[in-house]
């Protein structure tokens, strides 16, 4: 589908493109999602820019990601979708410059771009102005996906919030670790984990974006503010990978702090199995020897014999009890 959204006084105006429609001389923005091969040629004879297969997006070499070709300059970037549903994903977006147009490609539909056209189409909305051309509409794309990426984390910090307080201030009448609770909180934990280094990965691309970006030739960019925008987005990407740090070495922590309790319990278990062996045996000694079939025993004939041995196995099992718990074993 191509969608062109040209320029009307402070807002964008939106329309779906025709097949073999001329494009509106106002044009500031042009967006492929999930285009067809027709639609691909209909943009080329707009533009004059080759626009970039999915096959050529998805490659993630830096000289295929970020090039200049014939006056174009191409931009791809890895861009997270769907994170509300459990699988979140993360798929490039291509941004094409080519004099004041902007061209996006892009196979998915990224919450940052609905929240950006939901309010540049609206007049008044503070994003666009009578002189905005297609590097504005990119440098406002990038800073709705890093506003985006800062909700997440938020939302990221407070799971990760949660599964801390179910480890670290669980009630003392609590089931062992083991149980299917704690198993719970660990697989949320590696999912949380998962979904950072998608964002990691996401904000990696948007960086090396502005970076690219930043070294365009003046000429190119148009307005003299825009460099200064862009040192804006790059130290908002960096502040948000600074905190992806410390939110991943919070992760990795409760990763080893779950393992490591449950290795407790598993031990403390083992030791419960250990102590009752070592309790048994001298009460399984006393009655293998007493059970052996020998002609001369003497306790066997005397009245005494039985209690003796009764009380000889409990004296024997009960000793080691009280040793290990005098030394703090149990």
């Amino acid at each position: 589908m191509i969608y062109v959204y040209a320029l009307q006084d402070d807002y964008l105006m939106p329309s779906a493109a025709l097949a073999g429609a001329d494009l509106p001389p106002n044009a500031v923005w042009i967006d492929l999602i999930n285009p067809t091969h027709e639609e691909d040629v209909q943009v080329e004879n707009w533009t004059k820019a080759t626009i970039p297969t999915h096959e050529d997006m998805i490659e993630i070499e830096e000289s295929s990601r970020f090039y200049a070709e014939n006056g174009a300059q191409y931009l791809t970037a890895s861009i997270l979708h769907s994170t509300e549903l459990k699988h979140h994903g993360i798929a490039p977006v291509s941004f094409i410059l080519t004099g004041k147009l902007l061209v996006t490609v892009r196979y998915t539909d990224p919450k940052a771009f609905i929240l950006f056209i939901g309010r540049a189409t609206k007049p008044g909305n503070g994003l666009i102005t009578p002189k905005c051309s297609g590097i504005s509409i990119l440098l406002g794309l990038i800073e709705a996906v890093t506003d985006r990426i800062a909700d997440i984390l938020e939302g990221v910090a407070g799971e990760i919030d949660v599964n801390s307080h179910a480890i670290f201030r669980r009630s003392e009448n609590d089931k062992p670790m083991t149980t299917k609770n704690f198993r719970d909180s660990l697989n949320n934990i590696g999912i949380q984990g998962a979904f950072l280094s998608k964002i990691r990965e996401s904000i990696a691309g948007v960086s090396r974006l502005l970076v690219y970006t930043a070294a365009i030739p003046e000429e190119a960019l148009g307005k003299k503010d825009i460099r200064a925008t862009i040192k804006s987005l790059e130290r908002d990407t960096q502040s948000l990978s600074t905190y992806v740090d410390f939110l991943s070495n919070k992760v990795t922590f409760l990763l080893d702090t779950v393992v490591g309790l449950i290795s407790i319990e598993q031990n403390a278990i083992i030791k419960i199995f250990s102590v009752a062996a070592v309790a048994f045996m001298p009460p399984t000694l006393v009655a293998s020897i007493y059970g052996m079939n020998f002609h001369f025993m003497p306790e066997l004939d005397e009245v005494w014999g039985y209690p003796m041995a009764i009380a000889l196995m409990i004296a024997s099992a009960v000793i080691p009890l009280l040793i290990f718990r005098k030394k703090g074993w149990l």
